[in-house]
């Protein structure tokens, strides 16, 4: 009995201080927990313990960036325009470089041209493709924004009017330097003009103590005025016997079907039988007050007349005679130009690349200036008193040093010791009466006689 109740005993004790254990155990692990939270020294040792990974919880996912595609869309555009402008720039700095020609401002102006083609090509692939809902990220443009594009554009847009602007003042430089020429080629004209208007004027000018009119006409004057017509008329006929040689005509078939039995000393002596033919036409009715165009030709009152002459010699030759046409068409000047050149180009002998009495034929302006000298010839020989006679020589004819002129210039020959005296072959310039005073008329003398 005692060993049962000390064996009971003994098993109430061991509960007793298990109990304990257990408590201390508790407490022990409840100052584990809190040196737990406060660290764990270097030495201590932590058994049976459940490990726990904490993590972080995961970050959300980052926003999808949704850009507007109208602002970036419409940043693109504002930058393609603004390249344009700027190739466009460069293209006009081009244009311009190349006249007068600059290699350094050609030079740069091309490589900038060529810099605007390249962005304009990056822009090109930078642009979305069709369907696309946004813009691609490829760095479209260095630009952050439209009114920095539209900046730009501004700007290109002024360099291309600064390069206009310089164009139109080289262009202006060019069109005063031109004005300068003309205006110095004015002053010549001007200055001539005043030298034969003060020829003019000495020819004119009265024996100092008389005042009659008389003494302004006299024989030199008609003979000055005579040699310019002559000079003019010379020029004409030299101008259509070149135009006639370029379209394929024979002088000398032209100059026979004129005189068929006239010789020459030399083939190319046949100019001055064109020049014959241009004088006797534009001299016919020279001896007639109205010059043949007027239907009445009665005879004048001579002192009425001679008064008329001479202020209409002198109104004539201060106008031009074109522009005398051009303000009245229907004058009598213009009538007799119109006449004159019909005579002179006969129509229908198959000269009709000559044209008519028009501005566009060749021949339009050399004939008027020959035909307002005649026509000034004619308004002074009848300020004369008695009126200038003319008069010219038919073929065959003796030759006469006192009413002719060789037109060659030549001293007559003698043969076997005796004067000869040669043929007229034809009259080249008629020769003229003024009062006593004869001036010669030129002819050309036939060789074979």
């Amino acid at each position: 009995m005692l060993q049962k109740f000390a064996l009971a005993f003994k098993t109430k004790t061991i509960e007793f201080f298990a109990e304990e254990e257990e408590e201390e155990e508790d407490d022990n692990g409840s100052i584990r927990a809190v040196d737990d939270l406060v660290g764990p020294t270097a030495d201590a040792i932590i058994t049976d313990q459940r490990v726990v990974v904490l993590k972080p919880d995961p970050a959300p996912p980052p926003a999808v960036q949704n850009p507007n595609p109208s602002c970036d869309r419409e940043t693109l555009i504002s930058t393609l325009f603004a390249t344009l402008s700027s190739f466009e720039s460069a293209y006009l700095h081009v244009q311009t470089a190349h006249s007068p020609v600059l290699p350094s401002a050609l030079c740069s102006a091309d490589a900038a041209a060529v810099s605007h083609l390249r962005r304009l090509s990056d822009l090109k692939h930078s642009f979305p493709c069709p369907g696309s809902s946004s813009i691609p990220d490829s760095k479209p443009t260095d630009l952050n924004s439209c009114l920095q594009a539209q900046v730009l554009d501004n700007q290109n847009l002024l360099r291309t009017f600064d390069a206009v602007i310089n164009r139109l003042q080289a262009d202006i430089d060019r069109k005063d330097a031109e004005s300068a020429e003309l205006k110095l080629g004015l002053n010549e004209l001007e200055l001539i003009n005043e030298r034969l208007a003060a020829r003019l004027d000495r020819a004119c000018a009265p024996t100092p103590g008389e005042g009659n009119i008389e003494n302004l006409l006299s024989v030199s004057v008609f003979d000055s005025v005579l040699r310019d017509s002559c000079r003019i008329m010379h020029r004409f006929a030299k101008s259509l016997a070149d135009l006639m040689r370029r379209n394929g005509w024979d002088l000398f078939s032209v100059a026979k079907s004129i005189y068929p039995d006239a010789n020459y000393a030399k083939q190319g002596h046949c100019r001055y039988t064109i020049l014959s033919h241009v004088c006797l036409r534009m001299f016919d009715g020279f001896d007639l007050y109205g010059f043949g165009i007027r239907s009445d030709e009665s005879e004048p009152d001579l002192l009425v007349s001679r008064d008329d002459s001479l202020r209409q010699f002198i109104e004539h030759s201060a106008v031009d005679p074109l522009e005398l046409i051009d303000a009245d068409p229907h004058s009598e000047f213009a009538q007799f130009c119109e006449r004159k050149y019909n005579k002179v180009i006969q129509p229908g002998t198959g000269s009709g690349f000559l044209g008519s009495f028009e501005p566009a034929s060749p021949l339009y302006e050399p004939f008027v200036a020959m035909a307002s000298s005649i026509w000034a010839l004619h308004l002074l020989a009848w300020a004369y008193d008695p009126a200038v006679e003319i008069f010219q020589v038919g073929h065959g004819r003796e030759f006469s040093i006192v009413y002719m002129e060789n037109i060659l210039r030549r001293k007559v020959g003698t043969l076997c010791g005796k004067v000869t005296r040669p043929k007229v072959g034809f009259t080249v310039v008629p020769g003229f009466r003024v009062g006593g005073t004869v001036v010669q008329c030129r002819v050309y003398l036939d060789p074979s006689s």
